[in-house]
Order: structure tokens, then sequence, then C-alpha cells
């Protein structure tokens, strides 16, 4: 594994640190954050569909380890992605939901890897979840 690697991994588990509170709709809110970051900045690259599809690649991969994980359609609206994964990390305990989240991250930042490049790929990251915290940590500064 290699530097790009290991900032990849930094940034997707300072991204899914937990959130103050243990609500579960806060909890559930909090996983797809990532999720939605990465939309707002991949899908003017490679489009709705081509995110879904990643998405779907990705959700495949993990179906042997996490059978309950719908993979869905191959380019749904991003909203119904979203929520089919907000349902399937609620209807699990929260210490699989985090655990499985961030095998979906991991691989699907992987696989985005091996597309467009490690290095590409950390900026990207970087870009989209250091804006996101920005924004969720805007309200606690005020």
């Amino acid at each position: 594994m290699d530097n790009k690697d290991d900032k990849r991994q930094q940034l997707i588990h300072a991204m899914l640190a937990q959130p103050d509170g243990g609500a579960a709709a806060g909890i559930a809110d909090h996983h797809l954050l990532p999720w939605r970051a990465l939309a707002q900045h991949l899908s003017p690259l490679i489009g709705d569909s081509g995110l879904a599809a990643l998405y779907g690649r990705t959700a495949r991969l993990l179906a042997g380890r996490y059978g309950w994980l719908t993979a869905g359609p191959s380019s749904p609206p991003l909203d119904t992605l979203f929520q089919t994964l907000s349902g399937d990390l609620r209807g699990v305990e929260p210490a699989l939901a985090v655990e499985a989240n961030t095998a979906l991250l991991l691989t699907f930042t992987g696989l985005l890897s091996d597309l467009i490049g490690a290095a590409l790929t950390t900026r990207l990251l970087d870009a989209a979840w250091n804006g996101a915290q920005t924004q969720k940590n805007a309200g606690e500064q005020k």
C-alpha cells in the first residue's frame, strides 16, 4: 500500500468519525454525508449513472460479506440509491452499519482509484470531504 492509499483511508476514517449524539436518524444521515459529498463532486465528471454503476459494482463485490446490502439497478436516481443505502444501514446493528459503510467507501474509492489514479482520487476525496466537514461543523462554530 502506498502513501496515496494511506491518505485515502485516512480521509475515509476521518469522514466517518461518529457524530456527536447517538440518535439513529443522526447516525443514518451521517452515513450518507460522504456519499452525498462524493456525488456532488463526481456527478459532473462521470454522471449520476456512472456514480450509480460504480456504487452497484461496489455493493456486488461486498455482497458475500454483507448479503443484506442492496446493489439495486445500475442507474437509479441518486436519491433512490441514497434512500436504499440508508435503509440498508438502518436495518442492522450500528457497529455493523459502520463496518459496512467503511467497507463500501474503501471499495468504492479503490475502484475509482483503479480507474482514474490514486493521486486524482485522493484530491477528489480531499476536496469533497473537507468541504463537507467544513459545512457540517459550521453550525458548531457559530
